[in-house]
């Protein structure tokens, strides 16, 4: 656009020396050409940001639709996705077509009228003005170009505008990851010898709190549970500590270090997470425990599937560790595809295992196996797990129950009580 303006300036300056008027004239012509298309560009204006909704939309769409395939198809009902999609489809074809419309629309429109108010300006120069006819020729070539070069700059507009949600969509969405980025927190390096502690920790999403005030130890080297029913906060807990969260108020510590002062990478580091929906890669074992880490060998592997008491199952395969588990684990149970999640986050020998409702997704068989295997780690590292299962009471040194945004610390009859199956009173 500045190109095609700088242009236009340039032969507007060179008709002015011919003929001022003539010029003027030609100029005050080319703005009202320019305001009287406007309207396309307007309609642009609508069409792209029409599409940057839709495209938004569909994407989202598809990517759920996707996600869902299984289900969907379980039920016979994948044609009512398809349904969704080919109406959200659609309407991103009117939008794009309104575009195409406008754009098509401005060219052609611009051409016949530039050829009318050429015309009755030169026969204006000729008639009314008695200019000659070789400084008509001249200004008519000027001139001429002067409103087409304003012209291809209103094209041009009309491009720039299409694209302008879109565009500022873009800046939008990197404005919240640049907002979102975790920011370092301190440079200490923890050893977690004593305990995870919160001191009076608040925190809460937008206006719902989620704790108040929660105080709580995991003692180092013992196995606590933190019990209660969905949306109490006892996933917030884990990102807390995995420091994902800070809190509004209060602090957590490392031993007697507060977690603001400690170097994030080092903590991680010394963390296995087992999240609630076991993610394998298709894969062999070892690159689904290891991750293909080059500082991790198959011997430590085969250690961390022997404490996560996966070796057995592992073994018997057709290539021991080398053998392929299949798209997301399909060719595992539901119980040896918890166990190699565990392998994983025991591969690296953290000082703290995380575990996100371990067992939430398994029968009451495989549920009581994983239960024993934690609890044949108690000692060597430090655990936590959340859950709504009785089951893993049983093996916890100490558990929480969260209720209200407090944390209650349970006895020993009050877990036996938990685990004999009154969790759904808690």
């Amino acid at each position: 656009m500045i190109a095609l303006l700088v242009q236009a300036i340039v032969y507007a300056c060179v008709a002015l020396l011919i003929s001022w008027q003539a010029t003027l004239l030609a100029l005050s012509v080319g703005l009202f050409l320019v305001l009287i298309l406007s309207r396309l560009v307007k309609k642009a204006r609508r069409a792209g940001l029409r599409q940057t909704e839709l495209i938004k939309s569909l994407l989202t769409h598809l990517t759920d639709t996707l996600l869902s395939i299984k289900p969907l198809k379980a039920m016979a009902r994948e044609s009512r996705a398809d349904a969704l999609l080919e109406k959200k489809t659609n309407r991103l074809n009117k939008a794009l077509q309104k575009q195409v419309l406008t754009n098509e629309t401005l060219k052609a429109s611009q051409e016949p009228l530039l050829i009318v108010f050429a015309a009755i300006g030169l026969y204006a120069a000729l008639i009314y003005w008695h200019i000659t006819l070789a400084k008509v020729m001249v200004l008519t070539f000027l001139l001429v170009r002067v409103v087409k070069q304003l012209n291809k700059v209103q094209e041009q507009y009309q491009q720039m505008v299409i694209f302008e949600s879109a565009y500022w969509s873009l800046k939008d969405t990197i404005h919240k990851a640049e907002m979102a980025r975790e920011s370092a927190l301190g440079t200490q390096v923890p050893s977690l010898k004593e305990a995870i502690r919160f001191d009076q920790v608040s925190f809460n999403y937008g206006e719902d709190w989620v704790l108040r005030n929660a105080s709580l130890v995991f003692p180092a080297g013992l196995f606590t549970a933190i019990v209660g029913p969905s949306g109490v906060g006892k996933t917030t807990i884990v990102d807390l500590v995995i420091a994902l969260l800070r809190p509004q108020q209060g602090e957590l510590f490392i031993d007697n270090l507060p977690l603001a002062e400690i170097d994030l990478r080092s903590w991680r580091k010394m963390i296995g997470y087992v999240p609630q929906e076991t993610l394998l890669l298709h894969d062999t074992v070892l690159i689904n425990v290891t991750l293909g880490a080059p500082d991790l060998t198959e011997s430590d592997a085969e250690q961390a599937l022997r404490a996560a008491g996966a070796w057995e199952f592992v073994g018997a395969m057709s290539q021991g560790m080398h053998s392929t588990v299949g798209e997301r684990g399909s060719m595992l149970s539901g119980g040896q595809r918890q166990r190699i999640a565990i392998a994983r986050a025991l591969v690296h020998k953290p000082k703290l295992l995380i575990l996100d409702e371990p067992t939430s997704a398994l029968d009451p068989e495989n549920e009581a196996a994983i239960c024993e295997t934690l609890g044949q780690l108690r000692g060597t590292i430090t655990i936590l797990a959340i859950s709504h299962q009785p089951t893993i009471m049983k093996e916890a040194d100490r558990a929480y129950q969260l209720q209200d945004g407090k944390a209650l610390l349970l006895e020993d009859h009050q877990m036996k009580s938990v685990s004999g199956g009154s969790l759904g009173r808690i």
